[in-house]
């Protein structure tokens, strides 16, 4: 989806959202093997046209993800269902910049059929649409119709490859499971978006197909636009869709007060000229209103505004090593038919290959990079940066990024939020305390802040072993500081009580949270000084 230039501090209004569809499947290349470890140059891409294009809702088919799977996606909220069962398949959403919320699984008893769904929230609840990611693998089994008919609903759009077959959306040929879409899609007025154009080629077998889909409800179609775009690796091409629909946003808002260069003689002064024009009345939220109005109206005139500068992420694909290699690539599919070509087609595999290895082979020089930066003089703040950053986990699974009411249902505008979180600490600040039990209730609830939440990385709790800690203690530098740093102590405790080892018991059984980082993969560099913030925390 697209934000409009138009905005009004909070909420931006968009007028023209984007709906990016792709697959990640490709010829002899599964994802699963280097998404945990190392993001895929596919999803680099396609996170780039939708910078581009400035998209906020992306779907994706056959992730091929399963639960040991930690996927971060900086900027985007995830909404994956990965396939249970075996390998292949799974839906994912990544969505940004609107309201959504998740809507539950629909139950098929076809296990062929995978489905994931989501609402885009409005400003009015009647003006919600309904997103539909669908996948059905090419088997012989048929479509569940009646799981499908529950779909085909009014402000819903349907996308993903069910590889079904029918001309009516570009294919050369028909297959039943195609004829059964088409018919189901004519009973419900829906209206395919597909203008014929291919949106698969297979590069081994040189055959090229319609299978990705899009299916709008007949209010929508009018609103909406439809193209395959830029060529991302995969075999199947992109799909760029446009709703031409007013939707709620919660887009940053690139104007700030610079609070250091303002007046506040001036802003003062201002204030009371405004607060003296207008007589206090008994209508508290006619004085209100005039006491907000005059504090911005005063600000105005005091406190200058200025803008954020947009800058453009970056992306892995942005070195000049892989700049050549996408460059070669693009020329070669614009240069030659490749269904008539068959060296253009191996040369087209060869260089998608050497894009992979060269991809893996930057995360890996850029995590080396990082490693040697780092030794026994880095700052602690620097280290407790990066560890808390490799631990912090991203929820794999959101069911929304909106206030719940009362109802069960997402607040849409600012009053229904507003009445939701009021109800809400209400209810949360009535507490069952006595007069005599407060003092002990302020010293739980500081207890509890205090506490440190167990570490979710499992590299963070792998057991230390005595010369992994001693080696960090003889890199210490004790003439840094007069602070921990130079307590002579840390020495003696550990040479001392070698046999009963207390040091390392304490630091392997700690249950305080943070485990120290061991991850040899990593260099020794962040494990020693890992180990002494642990040492300082505990002496």
């Amino acid at each position: 989806m697209r934000t409009s230039k138009a905005s009004k501090w909070v909420d931006l209004l968009i007028r023209n959202p984007y709906i990016l569809h792709s697959q990640f499947t490709s010829d002899g290349f599964g994802l699963e093997e280097i998404w945990n470890s190392i993001p895929s140059v596919k999803l680099d891409k396609i996170l780039e046209l939708a910078s581009k294009h400035q998209v906020s809702i992306i779907a994706l088919q056959e992730t091929k993800l399963n639960t040991r799977h930690r996927l971060r996606v900086k900027g985007y909220n995830i909404v994956r269902q990965d396939r249970s069962s075996n390998g292949g398949g799974g839906l994912m959403f990544l969505i940004r910049d609107v309201y959504f919320q998740r809507i539950d699984r629909i139950n098929s008893p076809r296990k062929s059929l995978e489905s994931q769904g989501i609402t885009v929230l409005s400003r009015k609840h009647n003006n919600n649409i309904n997103i539909f990611n669908l996948y059905h693998p090419p088997n012989n089994q048929k479509l569940d119709l009646d799981a499908l008919e529950g779909l085909f609903t009014n402000a819903t759009v349907l996308i993903g490859d069910l590889n079904a077959k029918h001309t009516a959306w570009g294919c050369a040929l028909e297959n039943n499971r195609g004829q059964d879409l088409e018919n189901l899609s004519n009973d419900k007025a829906f209206l395919f978006l597909n203008n014929g154009t291919h949106t698969y080629r297979s590069h081994s077998y040189n055959t090229t197909d319609a299978l990705d889909l899009t299916i709008s409800s007949p209010d929508l179609f009018p609103y909406c636009s439809w193209k395959v775009v830029d060529y991302v690796g995969s075999d199947h091409y992109p799909i760029l869709i446009e709703l031409d629909y007013d939707i709620k946003t919660y887009g940053n808002n690139n104007i700030y007060w610079n609070f250091k260069k303002a007046n506040w003689t001036l802003f003062e002064k201002n204030l009371n000229e405004q607060l003296q024009k207008n007589p206090i009345t008994e209508n508290l939220e006619n004085e209100w209103f005039v006491f907000k109005h005059s504090i911005f109206t005063a600000a105005e005139g005091a406190v200058p505004r200025g803008k954020h500068k947009k800058t453009r992420p970056a992306f892995t694909n942005d070195s000049q090593d892989l700049q050549k290699l996408l460059a070669k690539r693009e020329h070669l599919l614009q240069s030659h038919n490749l269904n008539d070509n068959t060296d253009a087609r191996i040369e087209l595999n060869k260089i998608n290959a050497e894009i992979k290895r060269e991809y893996c082979s930057i995360k890996q020089s850029n995590w080396q990079d990082l490693c040697k930066s780092l030794d026994y003089k880095t700052p602690n703040t620097r280290l407790w940066r990066l560890a808390k950053k490799l631990d912090k986990i991203q929820p794999q699974v959101e069911n929304t990024n909106s206030i719940i009411g009362i109802n069960g249902t997402s607040t849409v505008n600012d009053k229904e939020t507003a009445d939701a979180l009021g109800n809400y600490y209400s209810e949360e600040s009535k507490l069952a305390l006595g007069r005599e039990n407060k003092k002990t209730g302020r010293a739980t609830r500081k207890l509890i802040r205090s506490c440190r939440v167990p570490a979710s990385n499992e590299l963070f709790n792998i057991p230390i072993t005595s010369s992994e800690l001693l080696y960090a203690i003889q890199q210490l530098d004790f003439k840094k500081s007069p602070g921990p740093d130079a307590n002579e102590h840390v020495k003696e405790t550990f040479y001392e009580n070698e046999k009963k080892q207390p040091l390392i018991k304490m630091i392997n059984e700690d249950h305080l949270g943070w485990k120290p980082l061991i991850m040899r993969e990593m260099g020794l560099e962040i494990a020693q000084l890992s180990f002494f913030n642990k040492i300082v925390c505990i002496h």
